[in-house]
């Protein structure tokens, strides 16, 4: 493992929250092979990769299916969690992991080919300094050799506007446990006949996609955040800033999905997708 001389921070997660994180991902392991799979064929799409760094790479999870489908690419992972890179080495061995975080990245100028950031940003647009988002991008921009590719996979904000959702008791249940201990914003609904509930896109896409900590050692970050993170106009604006120009925008993860896992159904309102994959080219500045 390879670590820069200083660093002023510690991790986001400790042992115990990366612990839980990694149980919950194992148990989705159905949404992160859709997740991996839009990220292998978009670098497959772009032509040739000698050299791909997966940036917030947690435990190696895509470096090892890269490193299963394209075993000629050079392979780096870079996160800030100790715990988590550990992980990486056991699960990708011929990938060089570094320990440091996203905007201040240990890497050469100019040496990838391909640049991935899966569900990282969010954190730092979040939670991070001012400007922090935008130096994690300049950095992975200064990463990217000239026409090198960043891929973004992260949140879609879901918008203004209610649906009505039918909910079982159980998961009513847990949703009135998600709207006392949520502390982003006031989370509410309102009960109707036959056990169906009036609530906001924003509040229902954040329930389906955090219930899951509830009780766990990830309860306090991922009641202090919301899922509702990127738009697309300023997403695509804020890449451009930083000499990244994107090309291609795919949204996936259909609400309705997550509603089916808990039971539910949607009986009102238009569904819509809560993450997207967007594939932008370094451009000269």
């Amino acid at each position: 493992m390879v670590s820069p001389e200083s660093e002023d921070d510690g991790p986001l997660y400790g042992s115990d929250a990366a612990e839980a994180l990694r149980r919950r991902e194992a148990s989705r392991a159905k949404d992160s092979d859709e997740k991996f799979a839009l990220l292998l064929a978009a670098v497959r799409a772009g032509g040739r990769c000698r050299r791909l760094v997966d940036i917030g790479c947690g435990w190696g999870q895509f470096l090892a299916k890269v490193a299963e489908a394209l075993p000629a690419v050079e392979l780096w992972g870079v996160d800030e969690s100790p715990e988590r890179l550990k992980d990486a080495a056991g699960a990708c061995a011929r990938a060089r992991v570094v320990l440091c975080r996203a905007d201040r990245l240990a890497l050469p100028d100019a040496h990838f080919d391909v640049a991935v950031a899966s569900q990282v940003l969010h954190e730092l647009k979040l939670f991070g300094r001012p400007g922090e988002l935008a130096g994690a991008l300049a950095e992975a921009r200064r990463v990217l050799v000239p026409g090198g590719r960043f891929l973004l996979l992260d949140h879609l904000d879901a918008g203004d506007g209610e649906v009505t959702v039918r909910l079982p008791p159980p998961a009513r249940a847990r949703l009135a446990e998600f709207e006392r201990k949520f502390r982003c914003y006031e989370a509410a609904h309102e009960d109707l006949p036959g056990g169906a509930v009036r609530i906001t896109r924003r509040c229902l896409q954040d329930f389906l996609t955090k219930d899951w900590s509830l009780g766990t050692a990830m309860e306090p970050m991922e009641m202090a955040e919301t899922h509702n993170v990127f738009r697309r106009e300023e997403t695509e604006a804020l890449l451009a800033s930083r000499g990244l120009e994107v090309l291609a925008w795919q949204s996936f993860a259909d609400i309705r999905a997550d509603l089916r896992r808990a039971g539910g159904q949607l009986v009102e309102g238009a569904p819509w997708f809560r993450k997207f994959l967007s594939s932008a080219i370094a451009i000269l500045m």
